[in-house]
């Protein structure tokens, strides 16, 4: 599914849990005066709350067959659609010049990689999403890596830089300029990004 061409201008910052880029962001946004968006995922794990809760962060995952839970794992397909619905209405208030914190493939992939399917199945008349100015992809940085789930940080960093190469990929697929953002610190990687953003800016004609 590729997006249309659009006047405004949205940055995207996606890669792996524990990147760094919402730490980033909320530099950009305390320091530049930048308007951040927060991920949708969030968002929705937010709204329904309680409904989402029953896993234990530091054992193996384990399916909850009840009615009223719905966590991004038990109810993927269900969770995939409200997190990409809350991506719209993201999409739909940011202002040009705006950044997200994660784009409307993020939650593809993490329904492709948790079920295992091919592709995700887009309803019939799906609306378009924005046509991004560029996704800035964040590289994995070990030392953020913790263990969760049951699993090292080791094996957490190992499959952190298999969902970096996804997200790489499906966002490049769809058409999308892929700014790769090394390791480094806070200051350094934001100033990547506003450098990266007025030049796209300039070339634009902004």
């Amino acid at each position: 599914m590729r997006a249309p061409e659009t006047s405004k201008r949205l940055f995207v910052a996606t890669g792996a849990y524990s990147c760094g880029k919402t730490t980033t962001l909320r530099h950009l946004a305390a320091t530049r005066g930048y308007r951040v968006h927060g991920e949708a995922h969030r968002r929705v794990l937010d709204e329904l709350g309680a409904r989402t809760h029953g896993h234990p962060p530091d054992a193996p995952f384990r399916p909850i067959d009840a009615p009223d839970h719905v966590c991004p794992l038990c109810r993927k397909r269900e969770f995939a659609a409200r997190v990409l619905e809350t991506q719209k209405a993201i999409e739909a208030s940011a202002n040009d010049g705006d950044w997200l914190e994660r784009g409307y493939l993020d939650p593809v992939e993490y329904y492709l990689r948790t079920s295992g399917e091919a592709a995700y199945p887009w309803p019939p008349g799906e609306p378009a999403f924005e046509r991004y100015a560029l996704v800035f992809l964040f590289a994995v940085m070990p030392e953020l890596q913790a263990p969760r789930w049951g699993r090292s940080s080791e094996a957490r960093g190992d499959e952190a830089e298999r969902i970096n190469q996804r997200l790489g990929a499906l966002y490049r697929a769809a058409g999308f300029e892929v700014v790769d953002v090394g390791p480094g610190t806070v200051e350094e990687r934001a100033e990547l990004l506003v450098s990266r953003a007025r030049l796209d800016g300039t070339a634009r004609g902004a």
